[in-house]
C-alpha cells in the first residue's frame, strides 16, 4: 500500500486573448497564465494487488465520482498508457470553486497525473506528461507544471515565464453564479461574428508586453495591462462577480478582472497587507493569496515551493 499527498492549485489569466476557431473547431489563444496559492488538496492510495478501479470520494457534494470527473478520467487515462493497473483511491478537499474559471479541474487533473507518475515509479517522462495533459484538457497541461506561462494554440503550447517580483493577489467568485466555458465562447463568438475581422476587439497591449512587465517586476505596469476577451460578453449577466470586481478597486485593488471564461474575479493589490484586508472586506469565498509553486515533473518543487494558506 502506498500513499501520497498533492496539492492542486488554481490559475488565473493575466491576459487572455481568444482568436478565431481552427480547423479542428477550437479556437486560438494567446494567454499568460499565473498560479496561485488558492488550491485543493488530493491524498491518494494505491494498492497495486487491488483491484484495478479508482474510486474517487471529495467534500463537495457536486462532483461526480465516476469518469465524468477530469480527475478520475486521468487516473485511468494514466493508468492506460502508462500499462499499470491497481486500485486507486483519491480522496479530495475542496476549496476551488468549480465552473468559476480557475482551472479547478483541471488543475486537479494535473496533480493526479503527477501522484501518479510518483505511485508507479516514474514510467513516463516530462513530455508524455504533458501529452496527457492536452489530450485531457486546455488547461491541464499548464496546470502540470504552474508557475506563470505564456500558452498559445489551445493553451497546450508554453513558455515559461520568470517572475521577478512577487504579487499580492486576492482571488473571489459569487457563489450562486457559474459559466459553463463552452457557453462563454458561444457569448463571444457572436459578440465578434465569428471573428470574421468585421468586430475588431480593443485591447491595452498585447500578451508579450504582459509577459515582458512580468520579467522586469513592474507590477503597476502589470495591473495596467491585464486583459480578458470574456469580461465584455459574461460579466454583464454576472451581476455578483461584476459587483466583486468594483468592491476590489473600491479596496485598493490597482486592477481588478475576471479570470478565464469567469465569472471568478481576481484583483492586484500593492502589498499583501493591504489584499488581507481586502479579502477580510470582502468576505467569504475571498481569498489572499501569493503565486503557487512551479513543478519540475520529475518528484522536486522549486525553492519557492511553500504554500500560501489563507
Amino acid at each position: 500500500m502506498k500513499r501520497t499527498r498533492e496539492y492542486a492549485y488554481a490559475k488565473i489569466n493575466l491576459f487572455l486573448q481568444v482568436d478565431a476557431k481552427r480547423d479542428d473547431g477550437f479556437h486560438e489563444l494567446q494567454t499568460v497564465m499565473h498560479s496561485v496559492g488558492l488550491y485543493d488538496e488530493l491524498l491518494f492510495t494505491l494498492d497495486v494487488d487491488g483491484k484495478n478501479t479508482v474510486h474517487f470520494f471529495s467534500n463537495s457534494p457536486y462532483l461526480p465520482t465516476d469518469s465524468r470527473n477530469l480527475a478520475v478520467r486521468a487516473a485511468e487515462l494514466f493508468k492506460e498508457r502508462a500499462g499499470k493497473s491497481g486500485y486507486l483511491r483519491i480522496d479530495m478537499k475542496k476549496r476551488i470553486p468549480v465552473a468559476a474559471g480557475m482551472a479547478g479541474g483541471s488543475s486537479d487533473a494535473a496533480a493526479v497525473l503527477r501522484a501518479c507518475n510518483r505511485l508507479f515509479g516514474y514510467p513516463l517522462s516530462r513530455e508524455m506528461l504533458l501529452s496527457l495533459g492536452a489530450e485531457l484538457g486546455s488547461d491541464v497541461a499548464f496546470c502540470l507544471q504552474g508557475g506563470t506561462a505564456l500558452c498559445r494554440g489551445r493553451g497546450e503550447i508554453m513558455t515559461k515565464v520568470k517572475v521577478k517580483k512577487n504579487m499580492a493577489i486576492v482571488v473571489a467568485s459569487a457563489p450562486k453564479e457559474h459559466v459553463s466555458t463552452p457557453a462563454a465562447f458561444g457569448l463571444l463568438d457572436r459578440a465578434y461574428a465569428d471573428f470574421d475581422g468585421s468586430v475588431q476587439p480593443h485591447r491595452p497591449a498585447t500578451p508579450s508586453d504582459m509577459v515582458r512587465a512580468l520579467e522586469a517586476g513592474e507590477t503597476l505596469k502589470v495591473a495596467a495591462m491585464m486583459h480578458n476577451d470574456f469580461e465584455r460578453v459574461v460579466l454583464p449577466g454576472c451581476p455578483g462577480a461584476a459587483a466583486l470586481r468594483e468592491a476590489m478597486l473600491a479596496h485598493g485593488a490597482l486592477a481588478a478582472m475576471m479570470s478565464g471564461s469567469g465569472p471568478s474575479v481576481f484583483g492586484i493589490f500593492p502589498d499583501y497587507a493591504t489584499s488581507l484586508r481586502a479579502a477580510a472586506a470582502l468576505g467569504r469565498g475571498a481569498h489572499a493569496v501569493l503565486s503557487a509553486p512551479w513543478f519540475s515533473l520529475d518528484g522536486r518543487r522549486n525553492s519557492h515551493s511553500e504554500r500560501n494558506e489563507q
